[in-house]
Formats: C-alpha cells, sequence, structure tokens
C-alpha cells in the first residue's frame, strides 16, 4: 500500500480531515521519531489516533522494524528475529475481562524485545507451536512502555506469527549471541542470560519466610568454556528445575539475576522472573 493509498483511505473514513492537514500531521511524525519509521507506519499510527481502521498491508520485507527503532504508541508493527525464551501460559479474570497471555522474549540484531501474546495468541504457546530457537516473524502488533518504562510488543487477535524458514535472509542471531559468560559476571550486571553445563548439584533446603509462608532454596554449580559459578533457584523454580535437572545437562537460563555472596564471590539467581530450558 502506497502513501497516496493510505492518505486517500484515512480521508475516505474520516471526511473532516484533508489531505494537507495529514501531511501536516505526518511531518510531525517525522520530526517526532527522526526518520527512523516509514511514512507507511507513521500514516497508520495517525489513523490510529484518529481511531480510523487501516486494510492490513500484505507483508513486505521492507515493513521489518529492529527492536531498537520501536517505542510506545506504534500500530501495525512487523518485527522478526529468534525465539529466546518462551514462558508458560497465565489466565487472568476480572470484572471487565477474563483471558489468557504468555510472554515471549525475542533477539534481534538490536537486542532482546519482551513479547506478550493475548487470548488465541497465548494458545500457540500451548499448542508447542511457539519454541525456543524458532525464528520467527510477528506481524501487525502494537507497542506499549511495561512499568519500567521499557517498550514491549504486544500480539493480538488481528496479529499474525509466522515462521522464517533457513532460506530467508532476514537476520535471525543464534541464542548464543544474547548469552553472557561465566567469567565476566559481576553483580553490576543485574539481569543476565547464561548458557552452560550443570557440574554438580548441592541439593535443596527448605526455610521460612518473614510472613510464615515455607520456601525453598537449591544451589547448583554451572559450567561453561570461560569459568564456574553457583546458580541459586528460588521457590516454584526450584520445583520447575527438577524436572528437567541432571548432572551434565545443558541449561539456557534467560533473566537471571547476578548478586554478590558471601566472602565477595559472585552467584546466580533464578526466581518467577526467570526462563530456563535444556539445550
Amino acid at each position: 500500500m502506497t502513501t497516496q493509498d493510505l492518505l486517500d483511505e484515512i480521508q475516505a473514513k474520516n471526511s473532516q480531515v484533508n489531505q494537507s492537514q495529514l501531511l501536516e500531521q505526518l511531518e510531525v511524525e517525522r520530526t517526532k521519531t527522526a526518520g527512523l519509521l516509514s511514512d507507511e507506519t507513521l500514516l497508520r499510527l495517525i489513523a490510529a489516533k484518529l481511531g480510523i481502521q487501516i486494510s492490513q498491508a500484505a507483508f513486505e520485507p521492507s515493513n521489518i522494524i529492529s527492536s531498537g527503532r520501536l517505542f510506545a504508541g506504534l500500530y501495525d508493527v512487523n518485527v522478526a528475529g529468534r525465539l529466546i525464551a518462551v514462558f508458560p501460559v497465565k489466565t487472568f479474570s476480572g470484572e471487565e475481562k477474563s483471558g489468557k497471555l504468555a510472554t515471549l522474549m525475542l533477539g534481534d540484531n538490536d537486542g532482546l524485545l519482551r513479547v506478550v501474546l493475548w487470548n488465541e495468541k497465548a494458545e500457540l504457546v500451548e499448542k508447542g507451536e511457539l519454541r525456543v530457537g524458532q525464528a520467527v516473524r510477528l506481524l501487525h502488533g502494537y507497542t506499549r512502555d511495561d512499568r519500567y518504562g521499557k517498550t514491549e510488543l504486544h500480539m493480538g487477535n488481528k496479529s499474525l506469527i509466522e515462521p522464517i524458514s533457513s532460506e530467508e535472509t532476514i537476520a535471525c542471531p543464534p541464542i548464543e549471541q544474547f548469552t553472557t559468560k561465566i567469567s565476566s559476571l559481576n553483580p553490576n550486571l543485574g539481569n543476565v542470560h547464561l548458557t552452560g553445563v550443570v557440574k554438580a548439584v548441592f541439593g535443596k533446603t527448605g526455610f521460612t519466610r518473614n510472613n510464615d509462608s515455607d520456601g525453598v532454596v537449591m544451589r547448583f554449580a554451572l559450567r561453561d568454556d570461560s569459568g564456574e559459578t553457583t546458580v541459586v533457584v528460588w521457590n516454584e523454580k526450584v520445583e520447575e528445575l527438577e524436572k528437567l535437572f541432571r548432572e551434565s545437562a545443558r541449561l539456557l537460563l534467560v533473566n537471571a539475576r547476578v548478586k554478590e555472596a558471601k566472602g565477595g564471590a559472585v552467584e546466580v539467581h533464578v526466581d518467577s522472573s526467570t526462563y530456563i530450558s535444556v539445550q
């Protein structure tokens, strides 16, 4: 769909705006985004602000936006990359609505992007159709900022998820591009992604929280080609990991936290926000 096609469709669906006004708004949006987004994407954003539903465009490789160029408030966004993490589906209910959601971590050449799948798109996770390591295109999504101000992509009923074949030229970096070497770990890194082999399991112990509820913690040693570290696993993640666990297993940990242990050593903590898989 050309720029003129979009201008014509917006005017046809809202007679109160003329082409001159739309072009002025387009120039304002170009300035705001410093030329990072195409005129087609900006016109779709303008249409959304006016409450106008624009026809979906046929996919073209040039429509792909890298994760580093995204910001909140965009509509009809297309991205591509490799699935680094696929978190389990959650259900929610409330007075106004209920449904399902699942989250993904997508990696492209700019870094990692959090993706939220709603309802029928979340069911793709339940069916096992989305897997870690898979290269995909995510089409017709929209962007929001999370509670920490970081942009994330949301996929609703009108969004599409397509696998990328090995013959296609869209760059999808390997998972290893996003991981940190164990020898580079330090408490200032905050959250990290690691791959390594389980070298020893130190067992699990129970404890009582300040609110008198019970908890459990487990420790094991993880090693890569640069060094070894202790991983501390908390509560529900202990049960999840035990189902996957064995010595010499190669693990992927996404969104684990680096902390300083007693004596100044560095250890990695795994909790409910961490994704774990056996590679």
